[in-house]
């Protein structure tokens, strides 16, 4: 792929979740009369896009549930009256009893180690995240610069259109002119003309909406480019399917379930640990008042433990639960590796189709159809050939070449796929150009 999504993965698989910063630093952002690549677009996508820009926040949180689940329990103060009023000996708190008491409750079964267990597997679980999104962010951010290229493309093909409808017109003046054709071939060959400048002006429309989306990738509301290095017909051979199958396998996107198992298991660990009773220990003193006076009261010690028995509740239900977490986890992975394996597949199809259609069409169909132009508009010169028949082969060459474009252009939407769902290069990084043009004939 000319602009190789491969090229950004690398760097991003080195660079591991280190900040976001470090990347765009080592990639001068291009200024408005620059061409941009498609390294200064993935840096800027990594750097500013709107999808990543939550997920700083959501490490965070993550971070702060981790240590709050290493918290050990607050204690508790409690004051105990004893004997406060009554009739007989015990009015006028003459026997009252005070008792305060601290208790700490004591958890058993390692609890504060199963949750912190969850709360740094749940970190994972969204470092997995951050990193799909990453790709789908490079993915995405490919796609549109595809599209950009292609819009290019097209825009110089509909000038081309253009250019050779002002040419047509005027060898049709020229014949009128030698009264060797009617004039109304005149006004034909000028709704030609008309309709190439229509053509034009939708596709400079494309192309700027192209544009406008690409930046958007990135948070801008408008481009800050004027045109992106790209050649579209730069289209080397795949690699064998089964590597793409094999790269998906380990890819982060099957991954995501490794981690989340961990979660599971760390889950189903902290289940059994709260199966566990934890213990209450109070300790405290105790005041005796004696008499109405309450002269020389006397003080005591209290001390006690509190234990839960576990006869109903073992957190049976629970562990049950987890359990059933981590059987469907694996049937889900399970699933997902086929479903990915299958959209991969149609992917490779359609793009090795894609590839054999615009190498067909512009190795066989494209200088065919420029030959057969070539000699219909010296036949028309020489008044041999209809202006209708030059008409059709202008539009037949102009047709071909747009096809071309789309195929080729198809063919690096689906190596963006490829590489998106196997996380890794279709092809090895090739050079871009500093300008789009419409070959003719060549691959």
């Amino acid at each position: 792929m000319y602009f190789r999504f491969a090229r950004a993965l690398c760097v991003l698989f080195v660079l591991g979740l280190s900040p976001l910063p470090s990347l765009a630093e080592s990639l001068r952002v291009p200024t408005q009369t620059e061409v941009l690549t498609l390294s200064h677009a993935l840096a800027k996508a990594l750097e500013s896009s709107p999808e990543l820009a939550a997920f700083p926040a959501t490490r965070r949180i993550v971070e702060a549930e981790k240590l709050q689940a290493s918290l050990y329990p607050n204690p508790s103060v409690g004051l105990e009256l004893e004997n406060f009023a009554g009739s007989g000996n015990l009015r006028g708190g003459q026997a009252l009893q005070s008792t305060l008491t601290l208790s700490q409750v004591i958890p058993l079964g390692q609890k504060l180690e199963r949750n912190v267990e969850v709360a740094t597997a749940r970190l994972g679980d969204v470092v997995a995240d951050y990193d799909i999104a990453r790709l789908d962010v490079l993915a995405e951010t490919a796609r549109r610069y595809t599209d950009v290229a292609e819009a290019q493309a097209r825009d110089v093909l509909a000038r081309r259109s253009v250019e050779l409808a002002e040419n047509t017109l005027q060898a049709v003046q020229r014949r009128v002119r030698a009264g060797a054709t009617s004039s109304a071939e005149t006004s034909r060959a000028q709704v030609a003309l008309i309709q190439a400048q229509i053509d034009l002006q939708r596709a400079a429309a494309q192309l700027d909406a192209a544009r406008i989306a690409l930046a958007a990738m990135w948070g801008a509301t408008e481009p800050s480019f004027e045109e992106i290095g790209a050649d579209l017909a730069s289209l080397p051979p795949l690699k064998a399917f089964g590597e793409f199958v094999a790269a998906m396998e380990a890819g982060p996107r099957l991954h995501r379930y490794a981690t989340t198992l961990r979660l599971r298991e760390a889950e189903l660990r902290l289940a059994k640990a709260q199966a566990v009773p934890d213990l209450t220990v109070s300790a405290g003193v105790r005041r005796l008042e004696h008499g109405a006076t309450g002269a020389n009261p006397d003080h005591g010690l209290v001390a006690s433990l509190s234990l839960p028995l576990p006869f109903f509740d073992r957190n049976q239900g629970n562990i049950a639960a987890a359990h059933a977490r981590i059987q469907q986890n694996e049937i889900e992975r399970d699933a997902t590796s086929l479903r990915l394996r299958t959209v991969l597949y149609g992917l490779y199809r359609a793009d090795q189709q894609a590839r054999t259609r615009a190498q067909t069409l512009s190795r066989e169909a494209i200088p065919q159809a420029d030959k057969a132009l070539d000699l219909i508009e010296r036949g028309y010169a020489r008044g041999a050939i209809s202006f209708l028949d030059l008409l059709d082969a202008q539009r037949q060459s102009i047709a071909l070449q747009a096809d071309v474009i789309s195929a080729r252009a198809d063919a690096h939407r689906l190596d963006t796929e490829l590489e998106r769902l196997s996380a890794q290069p279709v092809v090895a990084p090739l050079p871009t150009t500093s300008a789009i043009t419409v070959d003719k004939g060549t691959p």
